[in-house]
């Protein structure tokens, strides 16, 4: 889930063709964009992912944010995954510190078979556990997701997301969705343009909008670059976010 710390110009290889998955064996990853790719990690493989987000919150407040996400393959179309985002926003008195620790699972359902879309569902457990007093979390804060993905035509794809998520502190649910359109430029880059939403029974739904694009500089190493706007308004919020994936053993 990536969820709203992250990502307004993109790098992203994140979603690279089949086809090249097969011969060059490229990692796929989840960065940087907001939504969740439907690729499982390879069996007995380990996947970490981590990068930073300059967030501009509103007109005078400003944030940083480090998301690290540890993905391991367990069988063929499942994978254990455990994320960790460390928070700094700088105010009068400056709050920073680790978020509550997150428990992920995702699983593949089936190919893409036709108009069928690959369809994979991912989960998120957000513990009430955390080394940072600024950032408790009261109670069990869970996002169920389902990725699908469409290979349309000449290494272009369609993504898109659906789930129901729950708030740590208010309890309150809210639902989120997200369309991304990705091509793939060569085996080594591709490049994506995603718009995505949330909305919630007592609060305003919001809107927001990232590009971005990924490069492979190895098969088992990528970095990335995103840039956007949780709201779709640059001169109040906006995001800068960059990151590198390493895949281990290669």
């Amino acid at each position: 889930m990536k969820k709203y710390s992250s990502l307004l110009l993109m790098m992203a290889i994140c979603f690279l063709d089949s086809s090249a998955q097969s011969v060059l064996n490229v990692l796929n990853t989840d960065r940087p964009d907001q939504s969740d790719g439907s690729h499982v990690v390879e069996i007995n493989h380990f996947q970490i992912e981590t990068g930073l987000q300059f967030s501009k919150l509103d007109e005078s407040a400003n944030g940083m944010d480090n998301v690290t996400l540890i993905r391991y393959g367990v069988v063929k179309k499942f994978e254990v995954r455990l994320l960790n985002q460390y928070t700094v926003i700088p105010d009068v008195n400056t709050i920073s510190g680790f978020q509550p620790l997150t428990i992920s699972f995702k699983n593949l359902l089936w190919w893409q078979k036709g108009l069928l879309p690959k369809v994979t569902i991912v989960s998120y457990f957000k513990l009430p556990v955390t080394l940072s007093k600024a950032f408790k979390g009261e109670h069990l804060g869970y996002t169920f997701t389902i990725s699908m993905r469409h290979e349309i035509a000449g290494g272009l794809k369609l993504y898109s997301n659906i789930g129901i998520s729950r708030d740590q502190v208010t309890l309150d649910k809210s639902y989120l969705s997200a369309v991304e359109l990705n091509y793939n430029v060569t085996d080594r880059f591709a490049v994506y343009a995603e718009y995505y939403g949330n909305f919630a029974k007592n609060v305003s739904a919001s809107n927001g909008m990232d590009i971005g694009f990924i490069y492979a500089l190895k098969n088992n190493f990528s970095i990335d670059l995103a840039l956007g706007s949780p709201t779709l308004n640059l001169g109040v919020n906006k995001f800068i976010s960059f990151g590198t994936s390493l895949r281990l053993p290669q």
